[in-house]
């Protein structure tokens, strides 16, 4: 075995021991973020007992299967989630740099890359937990996507691997993240103001009012039902498609991937979706009153990211290419 060969695999264990041991890292951001907690003050700790966590218990992986997934204190039963993202994050990051041939092309792009996966894993399990994203996170995101445009296209010699021009990335950073907003935040409130009852009511009160065949009694009546509808779409909350996290989320992800992995996200994203969709509509009508966790939209973009970062662009060149070759055949 060479040395080269050597020192490739050197730096896949490397990668994957820094990984798991990000990944420890990135369950600390998952629990606290969203209960508003700092990441440096508090000392990890049971999240039953309280009891502070040695640092021999905080080994990535190896301390959860010691301690069989019970914590040392109280023995209550510690969430395997601890070991999966530790895991994933470890097989994320090795994936990612077996993209890329590092000693001769360097560890900056793939570490850039790395640090993103890293944002997505935080997003999706936070989502996940709580249907909501942490601005934090969305911030560091799009700040990794900005450095690594401008790494990428000023400095290539530094950042050297990526394929993904500029104008790819500022295509993507809209290409996604616009249609999102206006079927968020225009069409979706549109179409609920068609179909909502008391609106419909309201307008066929309105519509009614306006005819001169009315008494005064029924047209008194007519205006107590209306203030009656008014009152209710006043209470109501607003309806959108999305909420505002998604689009940046994905406007962060077509400028990091570019447009063609944005738009090879999004499409797995839906197709996750409504799949998943499907499985709680059957759940809820097989449950017996059983409640079933609804999961916000966040998850299933992340997902569709993650994969776009090994091989979106690839199946979205292999679609259009396909669809060119076929429409020139005919």
């Amino acid at each position: 075995m060479d040395f080269v060969t050597l020192s490739t695999i050197g730096i896949r264990v490397m990668v994957f021991l820094f990984g798991v041991t990000i990944g420890s890292f990135l369950n600390v951001c998952i629990y606290r973020l969203p209960a508003g907690e700092s990441l440096t003050k508090k000392n990890s700790h049971c999240m039953t007992c309280g009891a502070p966590i040695k640092w021999y218990d905080l080994i990535p992986i190896i301390s959860w299967l010691v301690l069989r997934g019970k914590c040392r204190a109280c023995g209550a039963k510690i969430s395997g989630r601890y070991i999966l993202v530790e895991s994933l994050t470890g097989i994320m990051f090795v994936l990612t740099f077996l993209q890329f041939d590092v000693i001769v092309g360097g560890l900056i792009y793939p570490a850039l890359l790395c640090l993103f996966l890293a944002g997505l894993i935080v997003i999706g399990f936070e989502d996940y937990d709580t249907q909501e994203m942490t601005v934090g996170v969305l911030v560091y995101l799009g700040i990794v996507a900005i450095v690594t445009r401008f790494l990428t296209h000023f400095f290539p010699k530094v950042a050297r691997g990526c394929d993904i021009t500029l104008a790819e990335g500022l295509i993507g950073l809209v290409a996604v993240s616009v249609p999102f907003l206006i079927i968020g935040f225009v069409i979706t409130p549109l179409i609920y103001s068609f179909i909502d009852e008391d609106r419909k009511s309201a307008r066929k009160i309105r519509k009614r009012l306006k005819s001169k065949k009315l008494d005064k009694a029924e047209e008194r009546k007519l205006e107590k039902a209306l203030e009656k509808h008014l009152a209710a779409i006043k209470e109501q909350k607003p309806v959108f498609g999305f909420g505002m996290g998604d689009p940046i989320l994905m406007a962060a992800g077509g400028l990091m991937y570019g447009w063609k992995a944005a738009v090879f996200a999004a499409f797995v994203a839906i197709i996750l979706g409504a799949v998943y969709g499907l499985i709680v509509k059957y759940k809820a009508s097989h449950s017996d009153g059983e409640n079933i966790k609804a999961v916000a939209f966040g998850p299933f973009l992340t997902i569709g990211l993650a994969l776009s970062s090994f091989f979106g662009t690839q199946l979205m060149d292999m679609y259009i290419n396909y669809v060119y070759t076929s429409t020139h055949l005919v």
